[in-house]
């Protein structure tokens, strides 16, 4: 897909993600601040290879969105760092998310790679979000499809006044343009293990050095508590084509390491995603 330029290109590419943020706001009567950042926090998920994640939430009942709403809220208090990691063991898992993917995912996840995920999420929120949304509505396109506006939502029931006002933004306003993603981030996959079936730093390091050579430039283990097993880490390859000999054309990669098995899935870059809406 070519690169997002316009504002109004950037808001044609994000029409599932305005529709689900006018969903929660005007239907459902959350807050719309944290609507955004909930949404910011989906697209980074989708990001890291929860792929069509926007889609899968938009396509489910309200009862649904709304706890995975406050999941979503859990994850950010922990990639915040307001919580800690004792309180983020209390919270554990988002029985919720896991019914959408058949892959592990949790509170702890989220805190152990909050200060890359912090990161990319004030990344998205300063250049999609805090674009495509309004205070109480997402940014529209007119008729024309030309021009950005706003369109103020007042309740239905206010009598004497009509459901929408369209106000005209800036027509002048800057062209968008996606920062380029850092080295590193575009050679790091994340890993997860089974509950119980942890595995070492070591025994990942040989596993694909075994198999496709000095392709390991470093590997983070998730920081626990003395007797807690680690579910996380993190591997970096030396160059983003040995990430892509291990991924073999697939979004994702399953193996099994000394009979336990490993998932890992990569950073994607959001360019990349191709979507009909």
């Amino acid at each position: 897909m070519a690169e997002i330029g316009t504002l109004v290109d950037l808001l044609l590419f994000y029409t599932l993600e305005r529709s689900l943020f006018n969903r929660m706001v005007c239907k459902m009567g959350k807050n719309p601040h944290q609507v955004k950042t909930t949404i910011a926090l989906w697209l980074l998920l989708e990001e890291i290879g929860y792929h069509d994640l926007i889609r899968r939430i938009h396509s489910q009942h309200e009862k649904t969105i709304e706890a995975l709403f406050n999941e979503a809220l859990l994850c950010l208090e922990c990639i915040k760092s307001t919580v800690s990691i004792e309180t983020t063991a209390l919270i554990y898992n988002s029985p919720v998310f896991y019914l959408l993917f058949n892959e592990p995912m949790n509170q702890r996840f989220s805190y152990y790679n909050r200060e890359f995920m912090y990161k990319r999420f004030m990344h998205i929120m300063g250049t999609v979000c805090d674009k495509i949304f309004g205070e109480r509505a997402a940014i529209e396109v007119d008729m024309s499809g030309m021009r950005p506006v706003l369109l103020v939502r007042v309740p239905i029931n206010e009598e004497g006044s009509s459901p929408t006002s369209q106000t005209n933004l800036n027509p002048e306003a800057s062209e968008f343009y996606p920062r380029q993603i850092v080295p590193e981030e575009a050679r790091t996959m994340f890993l997860t293990f089974s509950k119980g079936y942890p595995l070492s730093r070591h025994e990942i390091v040989n596993f694909f050095t075994s198999k496709w050579g000095g392709v390991v430039e470093d590997v983070i283990m998730e920081h626990t508590r003395p007797g807690q097993n680690p579910q996380f880490g993190r591997i970096v390859f030396t160059t983003s084509t040995a990430m892509a000999r291990v991924l073999n054309g697939q979004s994702k990669a399953k193996f099994l390491v000394n009979h336990k098995h490993l998932w890992a899935r990569p950073y994607v870059q959001r360019h990349g995603r191709t979507r009909s809406c």
